[in-house]
């Protein structure tokens, strides 16, 4: 993490202004590095602690898949390891600053901002800052490749 970092959270990831050089052996973060699947492995809520997610499914994953046309598409199963969600999104690097937004095909308008925390061949950790009327909260979310 850089000594510069500042966030503040919309949903899915975070926005931040901070540096871009990469720690801890990471890759560039860059397009090209994002594509793919990364499965959802879970996170952390206001620096509590770590947090797996439940995947319904043993054998599927619930996962993010970013395309290098600009769509990301989230792809959930359900406990009988069908693949009953597809929820397509549109996704933009500026930096390290991931933002992503609803395609025209859904009725609600949003766009979630994040700060890519770090990135490697195996690991992505995207962070959130949430204000809402209850308060400010960080929320962190880990996603690895298998």
């Amino acid at each position: 993490m850089c000594s510069n970092e500042k966030s503040y959270y919309i949903g899915f990831v975070v926005l931040s202004a901070a540096c871009t050089n990469n720690d801890n052996n990471g890759l560039a973060i860059n397009s090209q590095n994002l594509l793919g699947k990364w499965y959802i492995k879970g996170g952390t809520y206001d620096n509590g602690p770590f947090e797996n997610y439940n995947h319904d499914c043993a054998t599927n994953k619930d996962f993010q898949e970013f395309f290098d046309n600009g769509e990301l598409t989230f792809n959930g199963f359900n406990s009988a390891c069908e693949l009953t969600e597809v929820e397509p999104s549109l996704w933009v690097l500026n930096g390290n600053i991931l933002t992503v937004s609803n395609t025209n095909f859904d009725p609600i308008i949003y766009e979630y901002v994040y700060t890519i925390e770090k990135l490697t061949s195996e690991e992505l950790i995207v962070k959130q800052t949430v204000i809402e009327p209850e308060g400010t909260f960080v929320v962190k979310t880990t996603f690895t490749r298998d």
